[in-house]
């Protein structure tokens, strides 16, 4: 009877522990500040051992495999809380109410939208990324650079951060090059105005389709109105996130991370800029709504909006 009781203590003991470290995990998910999304929505950073003068191959890769390990364990306990998170904050939201109503109503703030945007994302990619890893183990990091649509944000690597905004980055350049607005028709304002180069500029510039496509031949993929509904969708996308950032703290509210990837969303560059070049980009972007709609501001340079303040 006494051994009984003794396990049963035990056993209490190892889930009320479990609980607690659950309950902390969710406590400091929720962001300090309105108009930033907790920490867990980003990848925590990747801690690689460097290797000892003494130290053999072999262990030097193990101990490298362990820690790699460990992120994406992290990466994917992240996705968890979020999801968990995203429930409660749900929950608080009438079943007649749209998540974009909600922003709009000021009943959920940004960094919350931001936070059940980023979670639902992430678990949609948990049952490939649970493939990848499974097939690839401790090389799913020289994997993931070039399959990143299947990696849930949280366990991104800093490489494959880099690579996808250096190609990003590249891609739009060639776009930009090669010409995207008729200038004697005028700048498209809105979708319904994008002709087909125009629409086929913002798909490339916002990653809406992939560049392999580019090399391919665009006449065969994406479907026009397939793209077009993905376009449509984005700009009302940015439309309520611009009026979210402003309304939650500005951008001098945001902190660093979330001023790149809000860059990177509305098709800017970030790459060899500091923090003051990059905190102005997405003022200017922000500023110039009251003249320039979403749309026009996508299918001409930055240099071409920036100038009307």
């Amino acid at each position: 009877m006494s051994l009984r009781k003794v396990n049963y203590n035990q056993t209490r003991k190892r889930f009320q522990s479990t609980e607690s470290a659950s309950s902390a995990l969710t406590q400091k998910s929720p962001s300090s500040s309105k108009v930033n999304p907790p920490e867990s929505t980003r990848p925590a950073p990747l801690d690689l051992p460097s290797r000892q003068p003494d130290q053999s191959f072999f262990s030097y890769y193990f101990s490298l495999g362990k820690a790699t390990l460990k992120f994406y364990k992290n990466g994917l306990k992240a996705v968890y809380t979020n999801s968990q998170t995203s429930l409660s904050i749900r929950g608080r939201l009438s079943p007649s109410t749209s998540i974009q109503d909600a922003v709009k109503q000021n009943l959920l703030s940004r960094g919350e939208y931001q936070l059940l945007r980023r979670s639902r994302q992430d678990v949609l990619k948990i049952p490939l990324f649970a493939l990848l890893f499974m097939i690839c183990g401790e090389f799913t990091p020289l994997v993931v650079v070039f399959v990143s649509g299947v990696v849930p944000r949280t366990c991104y690597i800093p490489r494959q951060i880099e690579s996808q905004r250096e190609k990003a980055e590249k891609r739009r350049k060639e776009s930009f090059r090669m010409g995207t607005v008729e200038e004697e028709k005028g700048v498209p304002t809105t979708v319904g105005d994008l002709n087909k180069k125009a629409l086929l500029h913002v798909g490339a510039s916002l990653g809406l389709y992939r560049s392999i496509w580019d090399k391919i031949g665009v006449s065969i993929w994406p479907p026009m109105p397939l793209l077009r509904s993905r376009v449509r969708k984005e700009v009302d996308y940015l439309g309520l996130d611009d009026m979210a950032i402003e309304r939650d703290g500005g951008v001098q509210g945001m902190e660093l991370d979330e001023v790149k990837i809000a860059l990177e969303e509305r098709g800017l560059d970030v790459l060899g800029k500091n923090e003051e070049l990059l905190r102005r980009s997405l003022k200017e972007w922000l500023g110039a709504k009251e003249k320039e709609t979403v749309v026009a501001r996508l299918v001409t340079r930055p240099s071409s909006w920036r100038a009307e303040k």
